[in-house]
């Protein structure tokens, strides 16, 4: 249940209780002051009918004029009875409203009043009869109590309403602020709220607008970062193939040619022996110069991605024959220089885990313009990731994960069940780059 549900469930029912608690109070209200009203207009009349009768009645014409006296009251009925029971003039009550509802008028009646009062009238001895009638007075409790509850019950909607209204308003800014920091948690911080409305709701659209910009900024500063350790690393990268390539080739190259001397010495140890020596300067240049390919691949990017990616994969076809290799390279992809080393090294990394470690049977490279940017991927029907070698941990899948996050791009590794490993990149488009 939300809390917005649970808030406004609850004032309704405090409103509900309310709204009820008044209605009781309004009935027993209404209740004492019809009863007093009756029993006070009953009494008067009473008073009224003995003070008029005090002095001699000398015949019934008076008495009827008592009676007609009555004529309109809006409690009390009075009736001249002769000794025989037989109603000789009756009063008649007011003109009564709308009649109350049958609950309500039960619910309202007092106990109803009766006065006898017996006149020794010389010859025509009779009884004036006065008794309540509450009714009047019931339909008008009824009518102001129904207005009265009338009222509390708009005010109670209208209280409602402007709650709810309220809690919409605060309820669809927090709304806005989950939606803003899920944006944050994808790494969008580009997101703003906007500052207008309560001053505590601004408060907090200021400090998040604070928080994300502060967090655009460290973004920004962190792939400028990782921009120039990149560069640093290609610097070393370079560095170290230079090395190699001057300092150990000549001496790689000295072995090999000391090892064909003394292959062709007269002694058969010698010439074994230099022949084993000249096997191993052979073997290390060998693994120098896949090393310095693996460190420079500036070269094979002045001929462009596509073949630079067709060289490596024919690098590897053939120390891996066994294994089948596929590439789709769409031509004239939208990359500029830091994009295409991205691409290259990603293929490259990639190549080399599957190879190395997941002994597959085919690995299928693809390389190509999708509407949301340059998709990346390589797919293998190896073991699939470990812990050890290629797991998601090592620093060639962290180093291809930086240079994509650098572009901003996005980079996804999947354990295909056991049956290989996909690695995906999305790197953003030429014009996207151009426009950061």
């Amino acid at each position: 249940m939300s809390l917005q549900f649970r808030v406004l469930g609850s004032i309704a029912v405090l409103l509900v209780l309310a709204l009820l608690g008044g209605g009781t109070l309004l009935l027993l209200h209404a209740k004492s002051v019809a009863q007093i009203e009756v029993h006070t207009a009953f009494r008067g009349a009473e008073r009224s009918i003995r003070d008029t009768l005090q002095g001699n009645v000398e015949h019934t014409v008076t008495l009827r004029q008592v009676v007609a006296s009555f004529e309109g009251q809006r409690h009390v009925r009075a009736a001249l009875v002769n000794e025989t029971g037989k109603v000789i003039v009756q009063s008649q009550l007011g003109h009564q409203k709308a009649p109350a509802p049958v609950w309500f008028e039960r619910l309202m009646t007092p106990p109803p009043l009766a006065s006898r009062i017996p006149i020794n009238l010389p010859g025509y001895p009779c009884v004036v009869v006065l008794t309540s009638d509450p009714r009047n007075e019931i339909a008008e409790v009824w009518n102001n109590a129904r207005n009265a509850f009338l009222t509390m019950l708009f005010f109670c909607v209208t209280t409602m309403v402007l709650v709810s209204a309220a809690f919409a308003y605060a309820f669809g800014f927090l709304r806005r602020f989950q939606t803003g920091l899920s944006e944050v948690a994808q790494g969008r911080y580009d997101v703003r709220l906007e500052t207008r409305g309560a001053p505590e709701l601004a408060a907090l659209a200021h400090g998040f607008n604070h928080m994300t910009g502060r967090l655009a900024a460290y973004a920004e500063s962190n792939q400028r970062l990782e921009r120039q350790i990149q560069n640093v690393q290609e610097e070393e990268r370079a560095g170290i193939a230079r090395d190699l390539h001057d300092e150990v080739g000549p001496y790689l190259f000295a072995i090999q040619v000391d090892a064909n001397a003394v292959a062709k010495s007269a002694d058969p140890r010698m010439r074994e022996l230099g022949g084993t020596i000249r096997d191993a300067a052979l073997h290390i240049q060998r693994h120098v110069s896949d090393i310095l390919r693996q460190l420079r691949p500036a070269n094979d990017l002045e001929f462009g991605l596509q073949a630079a990616i067709a060289d490596l994969v024919l690098f590897w076809s053939r120390r891996y024959p066994a294994i089948r290799f596929e590439s789709a390279i769409t031509p004239g992809l939208a990359l500029d220089r830091r994009s295409e080393e991205a691409v290259f090294r990603i293929v490259q990394e990639s190549l080399s885990n599957a190879v190395r470690h997941g002994k597959p049977q085919s690995i299928r490279i693809a390389v190509a313009e999708e509407p949301t940017g340059i998709a990346v991927s390589v797919e293998d029907d190896g073991g699939g990731l470990k812990q050890s070698g290629a797991g998601l941990g090592s620093m060639g899948l962290a180093g291809m994960e930086n240079r994509v996050r650098a572009l901003n791009g996005a980079f996804a590794i999947e354990n295909l069940e056991g049956r290989g490993v996909r690695v995906r990149a999305l790197l953003p488009i030429l014009r996207e780059l151009e426009e950061a």
